[in-house]
């Protein structure tokens, strides 16, 4: 059916990358009736417990919350039904939702993903893109079915990747996309003006999880391959390495012209003005910010003046 009222909405969503979408549903005609979300979780080295952030900021715009660490407890039933809801959005809320919830709702159940369906499909797909080389990526609404990320297509948008975008670049404009596609096409999907179309599921490509060890790195890779990581992996997990046995991320770094024909994978073989070059398994790769073990994040060329790397092998 058809709608010719205000629905009432219930977001699902557990990431900041939801924020903006949830910021633009408030200013539409139609009425939040919950924001269904995750219990706060305990991290860094002393376990000190975190606001999840879509819940502080539903808590900022005075929207009632519900929290549960599975759909599938039985009061999470109860209350979503005795909501009443005509539509669940769903936006990178990051675990499984039961058959049973999905069909509670009046009208539909949609899905925001970050991606240009049936290509990256799963938990990692801004990720998934840079890691591949990707030239474009998206956003697109779903209709939500059994299968992850598998529902049919009501609309999606495309954007070009740029060079020398991070994950945490990407993720921001993907969010912006994400509420301007909400608000242009939302009450066209409501109203049925635009109709899902089914995806070419022979297609469907995944993205797993990340894992904090996928961030180590193989300096006998391509430059080429490693680049990809360092910027699909910040700001989470961050790509790795070891610097005379101790913990040394990588932040940022660029490709060099550099072709290394002399040096095994590994060896910081140059200090430059702005960066610092190591040896891969093709070409080189310029680090210009990085972090050692319980120091903080500075610039490549900061991290030479005060350390003798020159000449030290990563990995060791």
């Amino acid at each position: 059916m058809a709608y010719d009222q205000a629905m009432n909405i219930i977001f699902a969503a557990a990431s900041s990358f939801s924020e903006q979408t949830l910021i633009t549903l408030t200013k539409l005609d139609h009425k939040i009736v919950a924001v269904l979300t995750q219990p706060d979780r305990h991290s860094g080295r002393g376990l000190k417990k975190t606001k999840n952030p879509i819940k502080n900021m539903a808590q900022k715009l005075d929207l009632p919350v519900l929290e549960y660490k599975s759909l599938n407890e039985p009061e999470a039933y109860r209350t979503i039904k005795k909501l009443a809801p005509d539509l669940l959005l769903t936006m990178a809320y990051g675990e499984y939702i039961p058959q049973r919830i999905l069909q509670l709702p009046h009208f539909d159940a949609v899905n925001v993903h970050p991606s240009l369906l049936p290509l990256w499909r799963g938990a990692s797909p801004i990720q998934a893109a840079i890691l591949n080389g990707d030239k474009k990526t998206g956003i697109c609404l779903t209709r939500m079915a059994g299968k992850l990320d598998a529902g049919p297509i009501f609309v999606s948008h495309e954007i070009k990747i740029a060079p020398h975008e991070t994950a945490e670049i990407l993720s921001k404009r993907l969010s912006k996309l994400s509420s301007v596609m909400i608000k242009n096409n939302l009450d066209d999907i409501l109203n049925k003006k635009i109709l899902p179309k089914e995806q070419a599921h022979d297609h469907a490509v995944y993205a797993p999880k990340i894992k904090k060890k996928d961030a180590l790195i193989t300096w006998s890779s391509p430059a080429s391959k490693i680049h990809r990581q360092v910027k699909a992996f910040n700001p989470w997990p961050v790509s790795y390495s070891y610097l005379n046995g101790k913990y040394f991320r990588i932040w940022d770094a660029e490709l060099s012209n550099n072709q290394n024909l002399k040096h095994s994978p590994g060896t910081i073989f140059e200090i430059r003005d702005k960066d610092i070059l190591v040896s891969t398994g093709q070409k080189s790769l310029a680090m210009t910010q990085v972090q050692l073990e319980g120091r903080k994040q500075i610039s490549a060329v900061e991290f030479a003046r005060g350390h003798d790397c020159l000449g030290k092998t990563l990995g060791c």
